[in-house]
């Protein structure tokens, strides 16, 4: 059977063992090494060729986010997940293409669905060796003074804020001057123009929730307080557009 090899980095022992426990339940993970610190981190990517590499941020010699792109030197493949109490990184996270950004105290069924998403996503090459590609549909979006590049099953809805336009995203959002027919040329299959300033993924939709004397409904998405709006007269479109008919 074919597996991802893993390392992982966390200047908490306590972290590392249960992340190797939590990874012990499945088939296709083999843990080949773990670390305390980047250096060592890079010394393990370069000797057993990781496919998978789960890092904290606040690293004691490196950042973390500075040894994802240093990972990515050695091996331009090497699937990225970080595991972190720092709220603030998810945009850089974005920047080195992480498959995830999850936040401490480690909720162990993200990690396992984590896990299974990078397992069902994985490609097998000729010789048996795993692989993610990086070509995962993205957004860009113009922050101004950068570009940047956001997985478009990453974005739970988009919304128009006044003069803004706010993409929520599963682990942070971005406000843009970008408007909301820009990115809908951009989005493709699975985002549905819910109401005037609403765009949103359908495959994040959990709920839709009827309150009386309203006049719109309301969208609740999955694993996530976000809401966002539907218009009464588009519920009919969005289950023919979700492949559902009422």
């Amino acid at each position: 059977m074919s597996f991802l090899k893993v390392i992982m980095a966390d200047d908490e022992p306590g972290i590392l063992e249960l992340l190797a426990t939590i990874l012990k339940g499945f088939e296709g993970a083999k843990l080949v090494g773990k670390a305390e610190n980047a250096n060592d981190t890079i010394k393990l990517a370069r000797s057993r060729h990781p496919d998978l590499a789960f890092l904290d941020i606040g690293l004691p010699d490196m950042n973390g986010i500075e040894l994802a792109e240093r990972l990515r030197e050695i091996n331009p493949n090497i699937i990225i997940v970080f595991i972190t109490a720092h709220k603030d990184y998810s945009l850089d996270a974005f920047k080195v293409y992480a498959l995830d950004y999850i936040l401490k105290p480690i909720d162990e069924e993200r990690v396992k669905s984590t896990f299974k998403r990078i397992l069902k996503g994985a490609t097998i090459s000729g010789n048996g060796t795993p692989s993610f590609p990086l070509t995962t549909p993205r957004l860009s979006i113009n922050l101004g003074n950068e570009l940047v590049f956001v997985r478009l099953n990453d974005i739970q809805y988009i919304e128009k804020d006044g003069r803004y336009t706010v993409i929520h995203c599963v682990n942070g959002k971005f406000k843009t001057r970008q408007t909301l027919q820009e990115l809908k040329k951009k989005l493709g299959a699975g985002f549905f123009r819910s109401h005037k300033s609403f765009i949103i993924n359908t495959e994040h939709l959990e709920r839709i929730v009827n309150y009386a004397n309203s006049s719109c409904y309301e969208i609740k998405f999955k694993n996530s307080e976000n809401r966002a709006l539907l218009s009464r007269d588009r519920i009919h479109d969005l289950m023919l557009y979700a492949g559902h008919i009422i």
